[in-house]
């Protein structure tokens, strides 16, 4: 395909970036599929903010566990899979490995030399220019050496005139006239091909961010640690390729920017054919209030999911679940208040000593303990 868009525009640049419409084109049933499984999580959001709800304020090991097998069980129970969204992904992850080698060596996939003729040419041009790296395998840097030694320089190798009359038929790479993105800006120098890692910064920078606002973010991506890792993953990603944007030929730069564009063109069609729901405050305490009024049911057989062989639930020792019970909920549900109103008040302590006016904060505090003692011992 590339090879066809090659001869018919008469430009490489021209060729790839056709090239990667069509496999934009190709990998649209799977970012279908993948929306579809974003929509389905999206839809489940206000139980699992109740789940999340119901355990807020505890983060205790023993309490996330919890909080989390409620969570998986509530996904099994609405048939959701989680890592469902991940089967497009691992697909598409092999295709797009081979379209970059495919890229990277177009005297193979689009001239047709074969391994022995490649060997062959770049012995002649490592032969010829001590300073061209012998070990690459990159057959698109290939490409301008041949041009300035010129097709005589390859005669010797069996069956080049039969796929290259003449050098400066391969691959065109210019763009805006004299503008080569045959060439590696890191061995320019300061030259005007030193944009294109600049460009795929920007470009996969942006779309990173732009991306993560049409996609759907569970509630996990919430929490600071999570937030902290997708920051640093916005940043890292995108100096990563930058770096291998300046190491090697400005086209495969030029490649990534346009992927970059019509991947995020793609996703914002998607989210607009296919929206993610929308809930309200009032959805959300509907959700909360259904998830309350269901109290555990006891299994027949018994073993699975918090009930022993018996069939009795078996509570547990770190009293998470008390609220789930009639004997142990009021009492539960005061002791939660408590603990809200203790944090509230020390909050506002804090705030009043940041503010210059901690002085009495201290005996206030003080003179309440002492009281509450007191009444204790009355008691």
């Amino acid at each position: 395909m590339l090879r066809w868009f090659e001869s018919w525009s008469g430009s490489y640049m021209v060729a790839l970036l056709l090239f990667s419409l069509i496999v934009e084109i190709i990998f649209l049933p799977f970012d279908i599929k993948q929306q579809k499984n974003q929509i389905k999580q999206a839809k489940l959001r206000p139980k699992e903010m109740a789940i999340r709800n119901k355990y807020k304020g505890r983060d205790d090991q023993a309490t996330r566990q919890k909080m989390q097998m409620e969570i998986q069980e509530f996904y099994q129970k609405e048939n959701y899979n989680p890592m469902s969204g991940c089967l497009p992904l691992l697909i598409q992850l092999p295709i797009i490995m081979a379209l970059y080698s495919i890229v990277i060596n177009p005297l193979k996939y689009v001239i047709g030399f074969k391994d022995a003729q490649i060997t062959a040419i770049k012995d002649i041009i490592v032969g010829a220019n001590s300073d061209f790296k012998s070990q690459t395998s990159q057959t698109i840097e290939f490409i301008e050496e041949m041009k300035i030694l010129g097709t005589k320089a390859f005669e010797s190798v069996e069956g080049f005139k039969e796929k290259v009359s003449d050098v400066e038929l391969l691959p065109n790479f210019n763009i805006f006239g004299d503008f080569n993105l045959g060439l590696v800006p890191s061995k320019e120098g300061w030259s005007w091909l030193l944009i294109v890692p600049v460009l795929v910064f920007v470009f996969q920078f942006a779309s990173t961010k732009l991306m993560r606002k049409f996609t759907y973010q569970p509630p996990s991506a919430q929490d600071a640690n999570m937030g902290c890792s997708n920051t640093m993953m916005d940043v890292t990603m995108p100096l990563m390729t930058t770096y291998f944007a300046y190491i090697m030929p400005g086209a495969v730069g030029i490649y990534w920017v346009s992927k970059n564009i019509l991947s995020f063109v793609k996703k914002l069609i998607l989210s607009k054919a296919m929206p993610m729901p929308v809930f309200t405050d009032e959805d959300y305490k509907a959700a909360e209030q259904e998830m309350k009024n269901k109290a555990p049911k006891k299994k027949e057989n018994g073993g699975e999911n918090g009930y022993s062989a018996s069939g009795k639930y078996v509570r547990s020792l770190h009293h998470i679940d008390d609220e789930d019970f009639e004997d142990t909920r009021e009492r539960a549900l005061a002791a939660k208040a408590a603990a809200e109103k203790a944090a509230e008040e020390e909050k506002k302590a804090a705030e009043e000593t940041a503010k210059g006016k901690g002085g009495m904060a201290a005996p206030l505090k003080e003179d309440k303990k002492d009281n509450e003692e007191d009444k204790k011992t009355e008691k």
